[in-house]
């Protein structure tokens, strides 16, 4: 299901109607619910999902590590941080109202950045040796008909460790990610 739905759709009740065991995206509450009480046959949403294999397949430590996560949604932001929990980050969600930012995020060893502003973390929100996850998909407002992240690349790339490329990054993950979900639903279903 994308969301937001039309206007003329009730999306609150046409969440209700998908069984949680399909819901291989995290979309109704019995969903969430599993993400956030570590229930392992939930399925955490695919965009924080995929956030984590990159790291996994970049074999970058999280435990004990300082995490911040720039966005508080219930599709990015907070599961992303309940991922991050999971796996012993110590983790700060950052939002509009966080003060200092700058200096907050660029505290980070892993920063994820899900805000939806393009390129709003600037070279002064990061610092050598820092993995910098960018989830943001923007009209890149210097380049029409292009798309930029949530991260300025050009400020941060040459200043961390690691960046994601937008677009090309997460969101090709996430795409195989809610494929590997819709698989392991039906292998449950089936079992």
């Amino acid at each position: 299901m994308f969301s937001p739905l039309p206007k003329t759709l009730d999306e609150r009740k046409i969440r209700t109607l998908i069984p949680v065991e399909k819901d291989v995206d995290c979309l109704t509450i019995g969903g969430a619910a599993k993400v956030f009480t570590d229930d392992p046959t939930g399925f955490p949403p695919c965009t924080p999902t995929a956030c984590m294999e990159m790291l996994h397949f970049y074999n970058i430590p999280i435990k004990g590590r300082k995490c911040v996560v720039l966005g508080r949604s219930l599709v990015v932001g907070k599961p992303m941080a309940m991922l991050l929990l999971r796996e012993h980050g110590t983790v700060t969600i950052c939002h509009s109202r966080t003060q200092n930012l700058p200096d907050v995020c660029k505290d980070a060893e892993i920063l994820v950045a899900a805000v939806g502003r393009a390129k709003m973390v600037k070279a002064d929100f990061v610092k050598p040796g820092q993995i910098v996850i960018d989830v943001g998909i923007n009209a890149d407002p210097d380049n029409p008909g292009k798309y930029c992240g949530d991260v300025d690349f050009a400020q941060a790339e040459p200043i961390v460790e690691k960046i994601s490329p937008v677009p090309a990054g997460v969101g090709s993950v996430t795409t195989s990610v809610l494929c590997k979900h819709t698989l392991l639903a039906c292998e449950m279903q089936n079992a």
